[in-house]
């Protein structure tokens, strides 16, 4: 028998399918090597300038930088004009390619001016910015009423005549995740950043070598004016230095630092964090779980508090080279373990005579689970901590980590024995508990914490 579908369902599926291609996003390409100029945006015709990329797009579509320089007109001050979009490189999560996909303005202008807010949401990933300047704010990237998430970018050596050496937030609501700022200046505040009002969240970052020039400025690393309820959290403050708060200067609003660490910042007042009220509004930064040397704060005002707790520490954070006196590209801020490092220059595991603290210290409520085993089962301290490169910690057979490998731990991974699922009792890796775990078990049978 013959079945006919009616007009009514024909052209329901018709509309569907129209939403559906609507709401696809589009992404559009750029490659600063491209066959043509300017090139048409497509997969194999990019344009040549990422700004003749933005002009091309609509809300929600993606703009994908492949690898290379981008320099001269059409590639810096960058300005998506109020869109919602994605600025990415071909893959944000691989170190090479976020290093050798460059926005270089050669001190012509910033790297990106996101100014026709009205609340666009943009996403930048996976980029590095350098050599940008401004002789106003935000030297790499200038944003005003937007949301902007920027993720595993490098924003390195830029300067700004005002705020901002990096970014300059304001009113603008602020998440910055998995990122290097190193190296920038500002002439007043904020060395590596400058948020005013609205919030921000900044996680997993590595805030260093950041400086402010005038003698009364304040935030080497971090400035929030009046910014609301922020977040630092699992970030690494090193050789930052102003005038006042050589890490983080907050007047007004509140400052919540958890899991971090800050070390070696400098200021002519002296404490490496800094708090003053704006007019009647009062500042508090609650310190918790964190490495901070000196342990010192200076408060203007009654009205201003730091609240700080035993759950901090003051000791050498044990980094894997750091010379504040030396050449910041030669730092490595993993934290030095005798039961495993990540060592980058030669991309494997290394052991050190020293471990660091600072594993194994940070908040019990914290997410630890990306940290690879062993571990203590709880987040370290600074930015490499809840990820895949922390610091190591600990018997990879001491299960229940109490020091020692013995019949509990037989216990449990007897318990596990032929699962195929992951668990820390799969010694191997290999994807089952089978006898090449049990080998490794009996070889660390009876191992005592020193």
């Amino acid at each position: 028998m013959r079945v006919c579908k009616s007009k009514p369902v024909v052209i329901i599926l018709f509309s569907l399918c129209l939403v559906s291609i609507s709401n696809a996003t589009n992404v559009i390409y750029v490659d600063a090597n491209g066959p043509n100029d300017p090139g048409r945006g497509t997969f194999d015709d990019p344009f040549r300038r990422i700004q003749d990329a933005i002009n091309a797009v609509i809300d929600g579509d993606t703009v994908e930088i492949r690898p290379g320089t981008y320099t001269g007109e059409g590639n810096y001050d960058l300005d998506p004009n109020g869109k919602s979009l994605t600025l990415k490189s071909v893959n944000p999560e691989e170190s090479n390619i976020v290093s050798n996909t460059i926005i270089n303005p050669n001190g012509a202008g910033r790297g990106f001016y996101f100014h026709s807010g009205n609340d666009a949401n943009c996403v930048v990933s996976g980029l590095t910015i350098t050599n940008a300047n401004t002789g106003g704010k935000g030297g790499a990237i200038y944003c005003d009423y937007n949301n902007i998430n920027i993720t595993n970018c490098i924003i390195r050596n830029n300067s700004a005549g005002v705020h901002g050496g990096g970014v300059f937030c304001h009113d603008s609501n602020l998440t910055m995740v998995d990122c290097v700022i190193s190296g920038n200046s500002a002439t007043l505040d904020g060395g590596g950043l400058e948020c005013w009002f609205g919030r921000s969240f900044i996680k997993n970052c590595f805030i260093s070598n950041n400086h402010t020039l005038w003698a009364d400025s304040k935030g080497g690393g971090l400035d929030c004016f009046n910014a609301g309820n922020s977040a630092l959290t699992n970030c690494t403050f090193v050789n930052n230095s102003a005038g006042s708060g050589g890490a983080v200067y907050c007047w007004g609003g509140s400052i919540a630092m958890n899991n971090n660490i800050l070390w070696a910042n400098g200021a002519n007042e002296g404490p490496q964090i800094a708090l003053k009220p704006y007019l009647d509004t009062s500042s508090s930064v609650l310190v918790s779980y964190s490495n901070v040397q000196g342990r010192e704060a200076m408060i203007y005002d009654p009205c201003s508090g730091l609240v700080w707790d035993d759950t901090n520490i003051d000791t050498d954070p044990c980094f894997a080279s750091f010379d504040p006196n030396g050449d910041p590209n030669m730092w490595d801020f993993h934290l030095q373990s005798a039961y495993g490092r990540w060592d980058p220059s030669s991309q494997s595991w290394v052991s050190d005579s020293n471990t660091s603290r600072c594993i194994d210290a940070g908040d019990p409520n914290s997410d630890w689970s990306s940290e690879l085993w062993p571990n203590g089962r709880r987040i370290n301290m600074g930015a490499y901590g809840g990820t895949g490169q922390a610091s190591m910690n600990g018997n990879p057979a001491d299960f229940d980590i109490d020091g020692s490998v013995n019949f509990v731990d037989f216990a449990e991974f007897s318990n596990k024995w032929s699962a195929k699922v992951p668990c820390i009792e799969d010694l191997t890796n290999n994807g089952v508990v089978d006898f090449a775990d049990l080998r490794m078990f009996a070889d660390n049978w009876l191992w005592q914490r020193q």
